[in-house]
């Protein structure tokens, strides 16, 4: 059954209070934003913004959920390269969501998309637009900065964020 845009928003808002996670919502922008803490020497928090994307055909109609997760850390443009094949082989097998990394502006984050076209789930798969991007940053992260500052190749970190 398809599902309003506002529904979806309100859905989203139950998750969070559900939870009890602080949030802000923008209205006009439609979208929520929460800070969580990660466990990651160099990477402090992760900034987790959720809007439900319209359809094309039908832009009162949902079509999907998206969660990004966004670091304060930015690609050193000198170790991009080591950055995106780090990030290549992070991606490498993960069943739900996948890391993007925006070149000219050195932005790294984790994306989570939850198709909504036939009704919403329930709170146990939108858990996982907060919950996946904090543990994708909790795992690779470390190996993250240690690519970032030179200090690790793509590969060494790689091998062990998946050890």
């Amino acid at each position: 059954m398809p599902v309003s845009i506002r529904r979806a928003a309100e859905t989203i808002g139950d998750l969070f209070e559900e939870h009890q996670w602080p949030y802000e919502y923008n209205t006009e922008k439609r979208r929520f934003s929460a800070r969580f803490d990660l466990s990651v020497a160099g990477i402090d928090h992760v900034e987790i913004h959720i809007h439900a994307r319209p359809n094309h055909m039908d832009p009162s109609r949902c079509r999907a959920i998206i969660s990004y997760g966004l670091i304060p850390l930015k690609a050193d443009p000198a170790q991009i390269a080591q950055v995106c094949e780090y990030l290549t082989r992070a991606n490498f097998g993960l069943g739900i969501g996948n890391f993007e990394l925006d070149f000219p502006t050195g932005t790294i984050r984790y994306k989570v998309t939850i198709n909504c076209r036939s009704g919403l789930p329930g709170f146990t798969v939108l858990s996982d637009l907060v919950s996946v991007p904090v543990a994708m940053f909790n795992r690779y992260g470390a190996g993250l900065v240690a690519v970032n500052a030179g200090t690790e190749t793509a590969e060494e970190a790689a091998k062990k964020a998946d050890a």
